[in-house]
């Protein structure tokens, strides 16, 4: 008896530890899948995303500086907002 009522408090203690993990990694990136608005990043509202309001934002991954050339299509070194919303973020990998 005394064992099953350690395998329930055993379980019990990976189930608390997990679902506060996850809540934890939710709070601190938000949730899954969204993206920032262009307002949102452009922090002194000057119609434009300069490389460090940018590289301010928590990415999922990849380098910010990479991210930031390939949105900016017209190389002046700011993110339109056309060139923000223009801009396709990759697929998450597929989950098998």
């Amino acid at each position: 008896m005394k064992k099953g009522v350690h395998i329930i408090i055993a379980f019990a203690m990976v189930v608390g530890v997990t679902t506060q993990a996850y809540a934890q990694d939710s709070q601190q990136n938000g949730p899954k899948g969204e993206r920032p608005s262009f307002s949102s990043i452009d922090t002194d509202n000057s119609s434009d995303i300069d490389y460090d309001e940018f590289s301010a934002q928590t990415l999922p991954h990849g380098d910010p500086q990479t991210i930031f050339d390939e949105i900016d299509t017209d190389a002046n070194g700011v993110l339109s907002e056309q060139e923000f919303n223009d801009h396709k973020p990759p697929r998450p990998p597929q989950r098998q």
